[in-house]
């Protein structure tokens, strides 16, 4: 089996750097940057030493209300 050539292993890293890149400027990244996140805070943790303040995203909201969480007064 041989190895490769120094012009394919130039062409994979050029191809590793390039895909890295455009992970980088992800539009879909960009947009979630954007968003407000909201406060949520309960009383009493859901199991012990769980959490009592979390920053949950808009869409959210209500999934976490049913969970006995409420917004930041």
């Amino acid at each position: 089996m041989a190895g490769l050539t120094k012009e394919q292993r130039a062409q994979r890293e050029a191809e590793k750097l390039a895909a890295q890149q455009a992970a980088d400027k992800n539009p879909a990244q960009q947009e979630q940057q954007g968003i407000e996140l909201v406060v949520m805070v309960r009383d009493t943790p859901e199991f012990p030493g769980g959490p009592l303040h979390a920053d949950v995203h808009p869409d959210e909201v209500d999934n976490w209300l049913a969970l006995d969480w409420r917004l930041e007064e």
